[in-house]
């Protein structure tokens, strides 16, 4: 057994040795502050899978994380659009807050603690991928979208090899939107980035979505035709096959 005399000659001997050496938490805690830059005025300090990272101040989590290399599974969400919030592919998991949160539509806040990984977060996409693929065909082999598709991508993550859906498929009737574009509807997830690609950057509110639940379609009013020079670009939106290009059906 050491005595109390020996175990305060130890520390002594020891502080003798290394002087510069912190030998209490709060000589640490304050030597490593003293040695951290100061942080901007424009950034906050947030937590991203426990790992500390300045992000600029005003963005939302998903924006975070990719300026801090986390990447985030999105279909809704392109950083040219309006935020829509609809695919919930992008929950993520934050400290003290009892609902999972879109990462799409919640600002970053200081000291904000953000679990993008976790077990939950993990269960609740692969839900929100289950759902998404209850009325998809499911015709990969023979899709122009097959290989870039962020449905199939996202599938090989978060999918399951068998499905519990019995039930009929729900059949779309493909639409008209000009010589450009080839639809298959039934491949549609409703991410809705045509139609706000449409109205807040083409300027022609030509597409919308009509009915609800299950029997939403994404459509142009009363059959009209999707008239615009930037109307090609909604088949690059797309994030997977629903529209694709005409010249180059099976071709390229």
């Amino acid at each position: 057994m050491f005595s109390s005399r020996t175990l305060v000659s130890n520390t002594l001997w020891k502080r003798w040795l290394h002087p510069s050496a912190p030998w209490s938490k709060a000589a640490a805690e304050a030597s490593s502050t003293e040695n951290k830059p100061p942080k901007p005025d424009h950034l906050v300090s947030i937590f991203i899978n426990g790992e500390e990272h300045w992000v600029p101040k005003g963005s939302t989590i998903i924006q975070a994380c990719e300026f801090s290399g986390v990447e985030i599974p999105r279909f809704c969400y392109h950083e040219r659009l309006s935020i829509a919030g609809n695919c919930r592919m992008c929950l993520v998991e934050i400290e003290k807050s009892p609902k999972l949160a879109a990462s799409c539509a919640m600002p970053v806040m200081e000291g904000m603690r953000v679990l993008t990984h976790s077990p939950r977060v993990r269960k609740a996409r692969e839900g929100v991928l289950e759902f998404l693929l209850l009325n998809h065909p499911l015709d990969c082999p023979i899709c122009d979208q097959g290989g870039e598709c962020d449905l199939q991508d996202q599938a090989m993550v978060f999918g399951s090899d068998r499905g519990r859906f019995f039930e009929y498929k729900r059949a779309v009737e493909d639409k008209y939107c000009g010589p450009l574009i080839k639809t298959i509807m039934t491949r549609c997830i409703h991410c809705t980035r045509c139609v706000r690609f449409a109205t807040e950057v083409a300027g022609v509110p030509d597409l919308g979505t009509t009915g609800r639940g299950r029997d939403t379609e994404i459509n142009t009013y009363i059959e009209k035709v999707f008239r615009s020079e930037l109307s090609g670009n909604v088949i690059d939106l797309c994030p997977v096959g629903a529209f694709t290009c005409k010249d180059y059906s099976f071709v390229a």
